[in-house]
């Protein structure tokens, strides 16, 4: 269940990777590097486990990966259809905080920038019509070269350092670093995935991972910080807050679709998780009043 190392290779003419990516779904495992990561999903929906934690990403996104950060972008089912799938794009660079030299961020100027990329070992998720610059400051990187390149991604950090608003993913998290593979852990997200809205076994998953029942309890909790039934109640809130968003359905309905078979125990657990229950949730979504947390800088 540990993460895999991934290789970022740059290419020798340049000093840190930027992209872009129309099957971004593919060959996606439980993975970290020492690159910090910033994402744009221009298009495409799924789940983003990040270190101890998850976020629902939908087109717009910004996200913000740190380094050593393990995450694993889990796409919807339509994008990963065999025949005919969804479109995704997204664009994206990644960078290590010494590419410029030791003592860059260092610098007094630069306190702000260096903060928040020690913050963004949380994995960071910004939104708004403040993002629209900087997506299209990315924009402009992916096509950049030369000296360029490196003025855009200071405009891009100098921009990100500014938000006073933000998402954080995860709590603290400390990677310990192993390259074992990471294919137990895939597979336990896949199926809690493809089956969190019925009843799960925990010993159906722990035969997933090769382990007695007690044992994988106790590694999971050791790997993520939390029980697998707590792992699994937060899907389906997380499921339940992207239904409550789009506003199509119910609330008796989203209840039971997110997996929960009480009405009464899911306004529970969802204010639990949430600070309000699912309607009032729900009307701060159709008034476009999301929950951000302050970001200091």
């Amino acid at each position: 269940m540990k993460p895999i190392l991934l290789k970022i290779t740059s290419g020798p003419s340049v000093s840190f990777s930027v992209r872009t990516d129309a099957k971004s779904y593919k060959n996606n495992t439980w993975h970290y590097h020492p690159e910090i990561e910033l994402l744009h999903m221009v298009k495409g929906q799924g789940t983003l486990f990040a270190g101890d934690s998850m976020h629902h990403f939908k087109n717009g996104d910004l996200v913000l990966i740190g380094s050593r950060l393990p995450h694993y972008w889990k796409f919807d089912e339509p994008y990963t259809l065999p025949d005919k799938p969804l479109k995704s794009y997204i664009e994206l660079t990644q960078f290590r905080d010494d590419f410029w030299g030791t003592d860059f961020l260092a610098l007094p100027e630069n306190q702000k920038i260096a903060s928040l990329l020690e913050r963004a070992k949380k994995g960071i998720v910004l939104k708004g019509p403040r993002t629209v610059p900087i997506k299209a400051l990315l924009t402009d990187l992916t096509a950049a070269s030369e000296t360029r390149r490196i003025i855009l991604l200071l405009e891009i950090l100098s921009a990100l350092a500014a938000f006073k608003k933000c998402h954080y993913i995860a709590s603290t998290y400390s990677n310990a670093g192993s390259e074992i593979q990471s294919d137990r852990i895939n597979a336990v997200y896949n199926y809690a995935l493809r089956n969190f809205r019925s009843k799960i076994n925990i010993s159906t998953v722990a035969n997933l991972t090769n382990m007695t029942p007690n044992s994988f309890c106790r590694y999971f909790k050791a790997s993520t910080r939390k029980s697998y039934s707590q792992f699994v109640m937060e899907l389906r809130i997380g499921h339940a807050c992207k239904l409550l968003s789009e506003g199509r359905k119910s609330i008796k309905e989203i209840c039971y679709e997110s997996g929960f078979n009480s009405f009464t125990l899911f306004n529970r657990q969802f204010k639990k998780s949430k600070g309000l229950p699912p309607n009032e949730y729900k009307k701060s979504m159709q008034l476009n009043w999301p929950i951000y947390q302050y970001c200091p800088i």
